[in-house]
């Protein structure tokens, strides 16, 4: 199902040459940024899920949706060569030390990808984290078949019935999580209700400003929700009637 933007304004995407529902927003002086698509940073390490969709990602020229994913002060940046490649480049520090981007598109959703490389000097220690924006909708005829809880990398993820894994969809300003009571839950217990109303159909973010089901709200905002599992389309609807997943 196609995300509806409640304003004047309608959605396209071109699976040949355009971004996937993707609206810039410009605000002096911060630059620009995601009018939409809520923006994900992460650290990927230990995470199966991050790294089956770090896997798909293919490099690219950075453009100028990676210029909104990582701010004016680190756009220079971005056409800055690694350590590796160049120890002379102006992302190195003291010679194999690095602090560069890489800069990759998802094929699946044509949304930008940003990796920010941290190497210290040495390299006793060396960690990559990485920046994009959640899709608003699946691909089109795609339905939900499993809802993932990423605990290893703080993350939502959904697996199409085309064995796709996606970011769960999200709005900017209205994030998903587990494991306590508070907004992020309240929104993923909004979401689990609207797509088990759909069969799996509707995942596309925007809920309505009202109570969550209590049994979902209730499990989700709860320690059994806080570690990392699959819950398919049935457990869900098990969840919803019951307030449990088994």
């Amino acid at each position: 199902m196609t995300y509806q933007y409640e304003r004047d304004l309608h959605l396209t995407h071109d699976p040949a040459r355009g971004y996937w529902n993707f609206v810039l927003h410009i605000e002096p002086p911060i630059g620009p940024g995601s009018a939409l698509n809520a923006a994900q940073r992460f650290d990927p390490a230990g995470s199966r899920y991050a790294a089956e969709w770090l896997e798909r990602l293919v490099p690219c020229d950075a453009d100028a949706l990676h210029v909104t994913l990582v701010g004016p002060k680190d756009a220079p940046n971005l056409w800055h060569p690694c350590v590796r490649d160049d120890p002379d480049s102006p992302s190195a520090v003291s010679g194999d030390g690095c602090a560069c981007w890489q800069t990759y598109r998802d094929p699946l959703t044509w949304l930008p990808v940003a990796a920010h490389h941290h190497r210290t000097v040495g390299g006793d220690h060396e960690s990559w984290q990485h920046l994009t924006y959640a899709p608003l909708a699946l691909a089109a005829g795609e339905r939900l078949d499993a809802l993932i809880i990423d605990r290893e990398a703080d993350l939502v993820w959904v697996r199409s019935d085309r064995g796709n894994l996606h970011l769960l969809p999200e709005t900017q300003g209205a994030g998903y999580s587990v494991g306590y009571g508070g907004g992020g839950p309240t929104e993923l217990a909004r979401m689990i209700e609207k797509i088990v109303r759909s069969e799996g159909a509707d995942v596309t973010p925007g809920t309505p400003a009202e109570l969550p089901n209590r049994r979902v709200y209730g499990w989700i905002s709860s320690k059994a929700a806080d570690r990392t599992q699959e819950l398919t389309l049935d457990q869900l609807k098990l969840l919803c009637h019951t307030g449990s997943v088994a």
